[in-house]
């Protein structure tokens, strides 16, 4: 029987590795195998280590778990696509994930501005007063992040903030509902922003 000190123990080392994890400065490319298949065995190990002696069982949390860790440890060190951005909005759940690519490229003059460039904010963000952020400060009256990446979950903060404000935003995928949910809040200060979001689509949302 597992007494209290050993949960803990398992715990204290886990959270110990984790830290470790967090602060390896290692340089990955998509062509490492030997040390994705490394990086992935830890990460597995931290997520089963909490109980020691326990059987390790992998479930579909715990694996979509580790593909996240990995996926944003060797993002880090690969240059921006829109394939990783698009992967990057699904590991977040970010609703509405078609609009929020045209955001994108709008926001960004198709990854070229320099907010983006300079500032690594994907969406047009400015450092927010109320609600929880990842953000570490601002670029040009919008909020700078370390990594774009960080702009995307700061995106998923964003609705997370307006869906626990009461506004229905989650679920559907009626993208003609949140082009009038980003109309009515608004977000941005362009009176023609849902319009260029329509054009971007080539009408797709009309």
């Amino acid at each position: 029987m597992k007494t209290f000190r050993h949960f803990s123990s398992g715990l204290g080392v886990a959270a110990g590795c984790n830290t470790i994890i967090r602060n390896l400065k290692l340089r990955l490319t998509v062509k490492s195998g030997a040390h994705r298949v490394i990086l992935l065995s830890m990460i597995f190990f931290l997520n089963t280590y909490a109980v020691p002696g326990g059987k390790p069982e992998i479930t579909a949390d715990m694996q979509l778990r580790a593909e996240r860790d990995l996926f944003y440890f060797q993002v880090r060190y690969l240059p921006f696509s829109e394939e990783l951005l698009i992967k990057c909005l699904g590991y977040e759940g970010i609703k509405y994930q078609e609009v929020v690519l045209l955001q994108s490229r709008l926001e960004t003059g198709y990854y070229t501005s320099d907010i983006f460039l300079n500032g690594n904010n994907l969406f047009g963000m400015r450092y927010p007063v109320f609600r929880p952020t990842v953000a570490t400060g601002t670029y040009k009256e919008h909020a700078r992040y370390a990594h774009w990446s960080d702009s995307v979950i700061d995106y998923a903060l964003w609705q997370e903030y307006y869906i626990s404000r009461g506004y229905r935003i989650g679920g559907g995928q009626d993208t003609d509902f949140y082009l009038v949910f980003l109309k009515c809040i608004p977000y941005a200060e362009d009176k023609q922003y849902v319009s260029k979001l329509v054009k971007l689509s080539g009408g797709d949302f009309s």
